[in-house]
């Protein structure tokens, strides 16, 4: 009797085993379509469809208020970097677009973009600062969302190729003043006797 206690008890466990792995294998297969939706959504604002016009609550249909009729209508947004969606009036997507080579950028990339511009990294103004953040957002996007395994795995990459690049431009120039200072050492050496002296002890 107490044999088939255990087996009652270890049924409910199995089945709590299995149906965890499905869904974790659930969770997987949805956070794979939404980045495949994502990077479709992407591909398609790369080519120039960012803007869907949402109609606001403050009435934006055709009649009524005359010159203020643009600006009341807040239009949802992609960003170019992250796909992150925000409602913003039509004046602050154009201003953020002339800024920004017709692409719009959310509050938080368009940061990271002057940071570049600020650190000096590659010289090439707004432009190379924006091409250089939407791949770093791309690769996050293509690893990190997908797989954080794999994500270390290409972060370790990283790291053992900056290493090994700095040790190789390190022992180049190492070598450099190796090879200088062993020609002084031999030209020291053509000056001294070549005799040994020995020391005698008493």
């Amino acid at each position: 009797m107490q044999i088939m206690a255990v087996n009652t008890s270890l049924e409910p466990t199995n089945c709590f085993l299995l149906l965890s792995k499905n869904k974790d294998q659930a969770e997987l297969r949805r956070s794979y379509s939404e980045y495949s939706n994502t990077t479709r959504a992407a591909d398609h604002l790369v080519a120039g469809a960012g803007v869907v016009a949402v109609a606001s609550s403050g009435g934006a249909s055709g009649g009524g208020g005359g010159g203020g009729g643009s600006s009341d209508v807040e239009t949802t947004v992609r960003c170019a970097c992250c796909s992150v969606t925000e409602e913003c009036t039509a004046a602050y997507i154009r201003r953020i677009r002339a800024a920004h080579y017709g692409h719009w950028v959310c509050g938080l990339c368009a940061e990271a973009v002057r940071e570049r511009m600020r650190g000096g990294g590659g010289g090439g103004g707004v432009e190379a600062a924006l091409r250089w953040h939407m791949e770093v957002c791309r690769d996050f996007n293509s690893t990190t969302r997908l797989n954080p395994k794999l994500s270390l795995a290409g972060s370790m990459r990283d790291i053992a190729r900056r290493s090994f690049n700095r040790r190789t431009t390190a022992s180049t120039s190492a070598a450099a003043t190796c090879h200088d200072q062993l020609r002084a050492a031999k030209t020291m050496a053509r000056t001294l006797s070549c005799q040994q002296r020995y020391l005698q002890v008493i």
